[in-house]
């Protein structure tokens, strides 16, 4: 099991879902909860939040692309993986970490970012969860996702996202511990869960957006509901 106990790190509307709906969209935006530049992410399962046996993944492609990251990464190999916020711990802490994958030699590479906690603001147990179930909520500087860190000279360069690749697509998705982070997929917000390739979901960070989506009645359950993806919000403030 990967051992997040114990390890320091600082890490801290453009719309198109293919299931689920939207609560708050455009017509009334909230982004003027968090400040300009940032990004707030509530993540919401249909148990109570279980950082022991889950992981909780959100994954950005900031490339610009338009292709969505999907969650089975034994098909797809991380294909259109930009960063992924990785959340997990156990039950007496919790933590975000910060990966960035990109292209070298041999294939996809994927490095972690330690950057200043000024940059990140992780909220465990936010609350704010309609149903009852579990939520937590990040809130970002979006420069996180354009930052490039050091690197010796015998590695290749990550490519940051740059101001041109504004517009994100983005997935969440939950997973087994076991394993390199983010885990072995467990659900995800489309109809798929584990092996979905249907969802879609796109955020133009120059515009302000206040996105709830939930996912579509009738999905596959999963065995643990902690692991029971339910929906999330984005606020963004350009």
């Amino acid at each position: 099991m990967l051992r997040w106990f114990g390890l320091v790190v600082l890490v801290g509307g453009l719309m198109l879902a293919a299931c689920g709906r939207q609560l708050t969209g455009l017509g009334a935006p909230d982004s003027g909860s968090i400040q300009p530049g940032e990004m707030l992410i509530r993540f919401r399962v249909a148990g109570q939040l279980d950082f022991t046996h889950v992981t909780y993944v959100i994954v950005f492609n900031t490339s610009g692309n338009g292709m969505e990251p999907y969650p089975s990464t034994l098909l797809s190999g991380f294909s259109n993986y930009s960063f992924a916020l990785v959340v997990g711990g156990n039950t007496n802490a919790s933590l975000p970490l910060l990966f960035q994958y990109y292209l070298a030699p041999g294939g996809l590479q994927k490095i972690p970012i330690v950057i200043p906690p000024q940059l990140i603001n992780y909220v465990p147990n936010s609350g704010e969860n309609p149903s009852g179930g579990g939520e937590f909520t990040i809130t970002f500087a979006r420069t996180l996702l354009y930052s490039v860190p050091a690197q010796t000279s015998a590695q290749p360069i990550a490519q940051p996202t740059t101001l041109a690749q504004h517009v994100w697509s983005i997935n969440f998705i939950t997973a087994d511990p076991n394993g390199s982070p983010p885990g072995i997929p467990v659900d995800s917000m489309g109809i798929g869960g584990p092996t979905d390739t249907t969802f879609r979901y796109q955020v133009d960070t120059t515009r302000a957006v206040d996105n709830v989506i939930t996912k579509a009645a009738g999905t596959p359950t999963v065995q643990n509901p902690s692991a029971q993806l339910q929906g999330f919000e984005v606020i963004n403030s350009p």
